[in-house]
């Protein structure tokens, strides 16, 4: 799929991975992009952003661990734009302090709702509306390396992503039956808000690998977007090794 002149929305877009996928769809001629989050300020000064590139931005703000407010923002996003041609269920939580089992109950919940619940609620409306309007539509996925491992301080995030996959390679018959893409990501340590820097189960981890930027991530996302060959499985994004001292 080519990008320009295309409708899009991205969840958890006001920072991070979203934020550099709205840049990048700005960058490459998108028409209309819808961004979702529930940081309003932020919100506001990434539209800004965006239509000094000359694309339309409209700014929804959600609180995605509710269902109901994924479904609304949906059929907002579909009216505002006419339709959606790409999506990007992106946003994504950690549990945080303190580790599992000593987790903060409710956290881990919104781990769940957040990461897999709301992915699977908005790739449904999503082909739904895909459907409907009889063109062809990209839906990706942000999973994460730590769905192929375990995680023994956070297993509510390794669960999430993992449910993620499964989802997604679920979703390959579409591609056939209706020219509707759905893919994954599975970056690594990428630099953002949700990475628990100062957690000692981390740290051995960031010494051996160079962390890579959102924008290595929105590449991909790129990537994938114009590969027409691509639905159903994921791409994994390595970290490459630190460099030596």
């Amino acid at each position: 799929m080519d990008i320009k002149g295309k409708t899009a929305l991205v969840t958890g877009a006001s920072a991070g991975i979203g934020r550099a996928t709205v840049k990048m769809l700005a960058a490459s001629g998108a028409a209309h992009i819808v961004l979702v989050d529930i940081d309003e300020a932020g919100l506001k000064s990434l539209a800004a952003e965006v239509e000094q590139q000359g694309a339309k931005a409209t700014w929804l703000r959600a609180d995605l661990s509710k269902p109901d407010e994924v479904i609304s923002i949906f059929e907002r996003a579909d009216s505002a734009t006419g339709g959606l041609d790409f999506v990007h269920n992106n946003a994504g939580i950690m549990t945080g302090q303190p580790d599992f089992p000593d987790t903060v109950m409710s956290k881990m919940i919104a781990v769940i709702q957040i990461n897999l619940i709301a992915m699977m609620v908005g790739t449904r409306i999503a082909i739904e509306q895909m459907r409907k309007r009889g063109k062809p539509g990209v839906i990706i996925n942000t999973s994460s390396v730590a769905a192929f491992s375990t995680m023994p301080a956070d297993p509510a995030y390794s669960a999430s992503k993992h449910g993620i996959l499964a989802f997604t390679r679920s979703c390959l018959p579409l591609a056939e039956k209706f020219n509707i893409r759905v893919m994954a990501i599975c970056p690594g340590i990428t630099d953002t808000a949700i990475v628990p820097y100062d957690a000692p189960w981390l740290k051995p981890a960031l010494e051996r690998v160079k962390v890579l930027s959102p924008d290595d991530i929105a590449r991909v996302v790129a990537d994938i977007i114009r590969d027409d060959s691509l639905a159903g499985d994921q791409v994994t994004i390595q970290n490459a090794p630190a460099a030596a001292a």
